[in-house]
């Protein structure tokens, strides 16, 4: 009896492993890498990435979660981390990639907009599906834009010169990445120089640079309280893009229902960022006037009038240099322009 008894136990939990055997996994359980060039507390991830990730993983239960690899530990380029499969999910930054993602500098453009949620909603405009933008440059790349962000326009900012006027602007070298940005260096006289966003502390105090066109509000993020001393306000110089995209290998894998999990997400981690980005420029041009002594100098209006009117072609020449190179510029210029800004 104790040996059949034994036996029927046996067998039992044979009978039991062959069934836990053959259930399933839970249906598209994954683990995605999100990789980006920024640190960890960095606002385009604190505020943005995070909020995406979060949003996710809680809306499927943990089924999806990611791993995030920050900065530069996958690589420097997000498109080219999607394209070679070493990340899932990637932040890009079109003005650190100009030569495969040309036309999203549009959004980089001086005079186009006065906020970042304004600029943010007109750049989705065109990137989501269906976008001009979308089919022109990140569809062909198997890229799914997911969100994107659009910082307030930018001001000029430097070490060592106090800008009173524009013409304390001649001969500066004044970090723009970006063609778009570049021109409106050269609008006023400057020398563009091209730096990430990382390594423009290490430029500047070595001279590299002389100023940047600059969110004031991504200036403690950065540690560069400590090395930019002097603001310009007034002119409104375009502002940096940045998009959160997935690879469509990855993205066609999940269900209906878990893209509408990610595009929602999306669009909170879209709203949280434009939020945050609008409110931090005041706030931080204050603490840096407060804590830090730095000098705030008002252009004079005719000066503000002026750069306006040098910055007025840029834009036609923009579309015109893309058009130049069989890219859509002219088309997405007035698709830019006509965007709803809300």
């Amino acid at each position: 009896m104790i040996v059949r008894h034994a036996t029927m136990i046996a067998a039992g939990v044979l009978a039991a492993a062959a069934l836990v055997t053959a259930q399933p996994a839970r249906a598209q359980d994954k683990k995605l890498k999100f990789a980006h060039t920024f640190p960890a507390t960095h606002y385009l991830f604190a505020d943005g990435g995070k909020v995406f990730q979060d949003s996710v993983t809680k809306a499927t239960n943990g089924r999806i979660t990611f791993d995030s690899y920050h900065a530069g530990q996958l690589g420097k380029e997000g498109a080219g981390m999607l394209a070679s499969s070493i990340a899932d999910v990637a932040i890009l930054v079109p003005s650190y990639e100009a030569a495969k993602l040309p036309l999203t500098s549009v959004s980089e453009l001086p005079g186009m907009y006065g906020s970042s949620c304004e600029a943010t909603a007109m750049l989705w405009s065109i990137v989501k599906d269906g976008g001009p933008l979308n089919e022109a440059e990140y569809k062909p790349k198997g890229i799914k834009v997911l969100y994107v962000a659009v910082l307030p326009p930018y001001q000029v900012m430097t070490t060592s010169k106090k800008i009173v006027t524009v013409k304390d602007l001649s001969g500066l070298k004044i970090r723009a990445n970006g063609a778009a940005m570049d021109k409106t260096v050269q609008a006023v006289g400057a020398i563009p120089v091209r730096v990430p966003s990382p390594e423009l502390y290490d430029a500047l105090t070595r001279g590299t640079v002389d100023g940047a066109y600059w969110p004031i509000g991504s200036t403690k993020t950065t540690g560069l309280e400590k090395v930019l001393h002097y603001l310009a306000k007034g002119p409104q110089l375009g502002g940096g893009s940045t998009l959160v995209g997935m690879s469509m290998k990855q993205w066609n894998v999940l269900s209906p229902q878990d893209q509408a999990v990610f595009m929602q997400a999306g669009a909170l981690a879209q709203k949280s960022l434009c939020t945050y980005l609008d409110k931090a420029d005041e706030e931080v041009e204050a603490s840096l006037v407060n804590d830090h002594k730095l000098v705030v100098t008002a252009l004079p209006k005719e000066d503000i009038a002026r750069m306006h009117e040098r910055f007025a072609p840029i834009a036609a020449d923009w579309a015109k240099d893309m058009d130049a190179s069989g890219r859509p510029g002219s088309a997405l210029l007035k698709a830019f322009r006509d965007a709803p800004s809300r």
